[in-house]
């Protein structure tokens, strides 16, 4: 299986897992909310929270654009190549 083909499969899936993600938010908004407020460990969930749904949609974006074929640049080739070129180091000096 091609790369591109791969992107596209994650893509639908990642794409599935957020938009279950957001339906359930949505529609579960009184529970969540009253989990939220209750104080305590339960401080945590909406932190939790943002934690799944960060991983979901990015996840989701990632391999969007991959299939798209629109990737980064290697870091290798970049320090490479824009490595900005040693200068001598100038000191002024006194004449007394």
């Amino acid at each position: 299986m091609s790369k591109r083909k791969k992107s596209f499969v994650r893509v639908l899936f990642f794409g599935a897992i957020t938009g279950i993600l957001y339906a359930g938010l949505f529609f579960n908004e009184p529970i969540i909310n009253a989990l939220c407020a209750r104080g305590g460990l339960y401080a945590l969930f909406p932190v939790a929270t943002a934690f799944v749904f960060s991983f979901a949609h990015g996840n989701f974006t990632n391999y969007f654009w991959q299939a798209l074929g629109v990737e980064a640049k290697k870091g290798a080739e970049k320090t490479l190549r824009d490595r900005p070129v040693e200068r001598k180091e100038i000191r002024t000096q006194l004449r007394a």
